[in-house]
């Protein structure tokens, strides 16, 4: 159970996100424009939901495709010297779990490349850590902080402390304040956000597309005829705006639909709710073809497990695509993934911060995304790693390679 803990307070999106995820305010003039190519369809924009009808499948087959091939792009080349003599504090929900722990890593990587003194704190998924620990590095002299699948919300009082003491705020996978899903404040807290491209509007956009791209999966793959349920833990923004861009996109299909939700809580997971929960949808809804999960945990505890007992086939679209969940690919347990990479996501944050301290804007991260099945970009065992150098790229625009 501890897995499911940290794997919920690391989000993708998704990432993606968000895989995420991707990190940012929708209203924070810090937030460059994001972009996803998955969804550049005819009549379409990123983010905006398949027109119905026919349309709608033959939109959905065309954004699967562009999603299959990925979305990754190169690390904008442009010069950004490293800042001198730096001193940065990684923030982790939880190093207990890769969730937690690659993208914390991958920052605690970067940081050590660019030439910066480094440490990481473990939040030990207890949110309650949250604000001692970022209280800790202000009494450290931090300059600089990476917040780990932190939203402003959860410890606001102590991120102003770090704002007040003129320390760079820079989020993983985390919403600022100002989000109109993590608060709608008038300002936020964060110093700079990781760039996604110039295609979208912003990083609530560019999670929606993330979300949209799992939907388009399922509507091309189901002749535009699936019944979904979905799983949704409502305790993280970044979770919101996935949903909000599957949901968008189903609805609007002329033909899919989500025949049930599945709300859930980490207590839910702990306590085998999330299982009984999964076990009665299924019960509820025998002609459900589809479940969509939220990330890899919750395909693990509550998806995979009820699915055992379950007499009739129903794909899986599983969560960020971590090992455990590209092994139930080649088990047949589960169908599909939409993988960000995690440990890019941690470069993209000192990338980001090191932009802030010398007084640049965000460079373009390149950070997409890339659908995984049994037949499309599965690798025969480990994990799945982009077709981007984007340790060497960074490190030539930082000037230490």
């Amino acid at each position: 159970m501890t897995k499911f803990r940290s794997t919920r307070l690391a989000v993708l999106v998704t990432a993606a996100a968000i895989t995420a995820a991707a990190c940012g305010s929708s209203k924070s003039t810090n937030s460059p424009a994001v972009s996803s190519a998955a969804i550049s369809v005819p009549a379409s924009t990123p983010g905006t939901a398949s027109p119905s009808g026919g349309d709608g499948l033959q939109a959905a087959i065309t954004a699967t495709a562009k999603a299959e091939k990925g979305t990754n792009r190169p690390v904008d080349p442009k010069s950004r010297p490293a800042a001198k003599n730096k001193f940065v504090v990684v923030i982790s929900a939880g190093q207990a779990t890769s969730s937690s722990q690659v993208p914390a890593d991958g920052a605690v990587e970067a940081a050590k490349a660019i030439g910066w003194k480094v440490a990481l704190y473990d939040a030990k998924l207890n949110p309650s850590n949250y604000s001692p620990l970022i209280r800790q590095a202000i009494a450290a002299h931090a300059q600089g902080i990476v917040l780990g699948s932190i939203d402003c919300q959860s410890a606001t009082a102590a991120l102003k402390e770090a704002k007040a003491a003129h320390i760079a705020l820079v989020p993983l996978t985390g919403f600022d304040c100002t989000d109109p899903a993590a608060g709608n404040a008038a300002t936020g807290v964060y110093s700079a956000n990781t760039n996604y491209g110039a295609a979208a509007k912003n990083l609530d956009t560019f999670t929606e597309s993330y979300g949209a791209d799992q939907a388009n999966y399922i509507i091309a793959k189901s002749n535009n005829k699936a019944k979904i349920i979905v799983l949704q833990d409502p305790e993280f923004t970044v979770l919101h705006y996935t949903y909000q861009g599957f949901t968008k996109t189903i609805a609007a299909s002329g033909g899919s639909q989500i025949v049930d939700t599945v709300s859930f809580t980490v207590a839910d997971a702990i306590s085998g709710q999330l299982l009984a929960k999964v076990q009665a949808a299924l019960l509820k809804h025998p002609d459900a073809t589809w479940i969509k999960s939220v990330y890899t945990s919750a395909t693990q505890i509550g998806i995979v497990p009820a699915l055992g007992a379950n007499p009739h086939h129903v794909s899986v679209m599983g969560g960020e695509g971590y090992p455990a969940e590209l092994d139930l690919i080649r088990q047949g347990k589960i169908t599909a993934v939409n993988i960000i990479s995690e440990t890019w996501i941690g470069w993209s944050a000192i990338d980001t911060i090191n932009s802030y301290f010398i007084g640049q804007p965000p460079a373009d991260s390149g950070i997409g995304w890339t659908i995984a099945d049994a037949t499309h970009n599965l690798p025969a065992s480990g994990s799945f790693n982009p077709p981007v150098d984007f340790r060497s790229q960074y490190k030539k625009a930082w000037g230490v390679s």
